[in-house]
């Protein structure tokens, strides 16, 4: 079991672990993104049949990303920014996140956005059936946890906003949200145990 120094320490901005993608990688027109890994499997669709993911495939705006049961994505959209998918999780990417910003849609499951680049421009927003997170940070999970839908930010800071209310996350802090549309809890610590379940069931 990680405590929450070091949890916090290894997803700050020296600690993210980004992998270097090969320029190949990021010149097919449209691309937003590419494959780091997958375990387990995973498929894009945007009409037509699914693709199937593999490490090093290109992953395109308006493709619904999708990963089984018991399995994960990791995606690298440009040098410095990173998307991890947990297990039956549904995601659209909407835009360029590191040229102009955009909205990642998530359908289901849980994800984790994580940005190297101190500035918090390009904006992105984050879209799910609970709420709408505005990212002005660089480290956010988003997803099932405790049996509600949980956010948690370990780095920069996070607008959750929804028809019930709204709250700011700062670093180490969380919220919950018991079924869409209903208000966010108070921004709070999450203990260790809990920011580890967070973390084990995306990465």
């Amino acid at each position: 079991m990680l405590d929450r120094r070091e949890i916090l320490r290894g997803m700050s901005l020296g600690g993210l672990g980004f992998i270097v993608v090969p320029a190949f990688a990021q010149t097919e027109a449209g691309a937003v993104g590419t494959v780091a890994d997958v375990e387990g499997s995973a498929t894009a669709r945007k009409g037509g049949e699914p693709r199937v993911l593999g490490a090093g495939q290109h992953v395109f705006a308006g493709e619904r990303l999708q990963t089984g049961g018991d399995s994960k994505l990791r995606a690298a959209l440009g040098a410095a920014t990173q998307l991890f998918m947990g297990a039956n999780t549904r995601v659209t990417i909407d835009g360029n996140l590191v040229q102009r910003g955009g909205i990642i849609k998530l359908g289901s499951g849980a994800l984790m956005f994580e940005r190297r680049d101190p500035d918090p421009k390009p904006e992105v927003a984050i879209h799910s059936p609970y709420a709408r997170l505005a990212v002005r940070g660089t480290s956010v999970f988003a997803g099932p946890s405790n049996g509600v839908f949980g956010v948690f930010v370990s780095h920069g800071e996070v607008v959750v906003t929804n028809a019930g209310g709204s709250v700011t996350l700062r670093p180490g802090e969380g919220t919950n949200i018991a079924r869409p549309g209903a208000k966010p809890t108070p921004a709070a610590a999450w203990g260790d145990a809990r920011i580890n379940d967070a973390m084990r069931s995306v990465r």
